[in-house]
């Protein structure tokens, strides 16, 4: 069985769901991972080796969320034209059968996982037995988009075999739109790789001793609520809090405000296999999200994450999914209670009782566990 696994981020981007999913498929499938040509990386035109049982390669496509507006704005204005987008479909429909055939072996059969639902009709032109599409964000809460998109989205949800989403509110919003059977497959973690003892030298910009570590790993974008944490910084002058990760250019000035504060440190964007050194010096964990589209419908890895590294995390009251998490996660409603709840958790981080509950979770939600869902998903024959 082939895995044609259509992304919506570059591989080499922030490491999440998708490479996940991909690599642990590899190990038993071949898997070929198709992404987006995404502006400022490589292109991967001729399909290549990335990990063992996967195989990567670029597709043209019109950049309708790029971070930088003139971009966004461009890609809108020329997505726009019909006959633009046709002649796209036709590069890409030639690019992937190329692909595809330096991974397929004679008469093995194709089954597609599709994340970028803007590639749905190249599922369609492969003739795949099994087509799931795995909706894994709002994905009209990151920008404006020309009208023809949300006719992609639905005719998405129409060819699927089978609609997979990350959260509740992702799986109302698609029943509200079209009557149809939905899958609730959360994120998850690799228990082991965050769970491992703490007996490594700390990171050189993050040295052990001093004032209790509150941290952010992820992507540090407008959905922030900067405001809470400018308060914040100002009311806990005895904490140090750092921010791990890719600064959209919508937020610089924001990050500028929170670099005066002589308790705050930006530790820039930190390859995947350095996080867990840093999420184990972390007293706790924040997800200081502003209330959102976007963000209603998340389930945030960073949870999952902190977990396994035995970080209490707190919340903002940011998704009404979040409350299923209550017995692990201290949400806050206010500014005063987010950082009271800091407080707490900074207490909870040395409770054993607390961590080993942490612990439970995060094993409990490994991604070899969703990697088998999918699998199950995939081998299952009709709808």
């Amino acid at each position: 069985m082939t895995v044609v696994f259509f992304s919506d981020i570059a591989w080499d981007s922030l490491h999440q769901r998708p490479q996940h999913l991909a690599t642990l498929l590899g190990v038993t499938h071949r898997v070929l991972w198709v992404e987006p040509a995404t502006l400022g990386r490589p292109v991967v035109w001729t399909p290549r080796g990335q990990v063992s049982g996967v195989v990567r390669m670029t597709l043209p496509a019109f950049p309708l969320n790029a971070r930088l507006h003139w971009i966004r704005s461009t890609a809108v204005f020329l997505s726009r034209a019909r006959v633009l987008r046709e002649i796209v479909t036709i590069v890409q429909r030639m690019l992937l059968r190329r692909g595809v055939r330096c991974v397929r072996a004679p008469g093995e059969e194709i089954v597609c996982i599709v994340e970028n639902f803007l590639f749905m009709h190249l599922a369609g032109s492969l003739r795949a037995r099994r087509v799931v599409f795995d909706y894994i964000d709002d994905v009209f809460g990151f920008a404006a988009f020309p009208a023809f998109v949300r006719s992609e989205w639905l005719s998405a949800l129409r060819r699927a075999d089978v609609v997979t989403v990350t959260s509740p509110t992702l799986r109302r919003r698609i029943t509200e739109a079209h009557d149809r059977a939905v899958t609730i497959v959360p994120n998850g973690v690799e228990y082991d790789r965050f769970a491992r003892a703490g007996d490594d030298a700390p990171p050189a910009d993050l040295p052990a001793g001093g004032p209790p570590v509150i941290g952010y790993v992820g992507s540090i974008y407008p959905w922030v609520d900067f405001g809470l944490l400018e308060r914040t910084l100002d009311a806990m002058t005895d904490l140090r809090f750092v921010m791990i990760g890719q600064v959209h250019p919508d937020v610089t000035g924001a990050m500028s405000r929170l670099a005066q504060h002589p308790n705050f440190t930006y530790l820039g964007l930190k390859p995947y296999a350095e996080v867990p050194g840093y999420l184990r010096r972390f007293h706790a964990g924040i997800i200081p999200f502003r209330r959102t589209l976007l963000t209603e419908g998340v389930n945030p890895v960073k949870l999952y994450e902190y977990s396994a590294a035995g970080v209490p995390t707190v919340a903002t009251d940011f998704s009404d999914d979040t409350r299923a998490f209550a017995d692990i996660v201290l949400i806050a409603r206010t500014a005063e209670e987010f950082a009271e709840q800091i407080r707490v958790a900074v207490g909870r981080r040395a409770d054993a009782a607390f961590t080993a509950k942490l612990a439970a979770f995060a094993r409990a939600n490994d991604w070899k566990r969703r990697s088998e869902v999918f699998l199950d998903i995939l081998q299952q024959h009709g709808t």
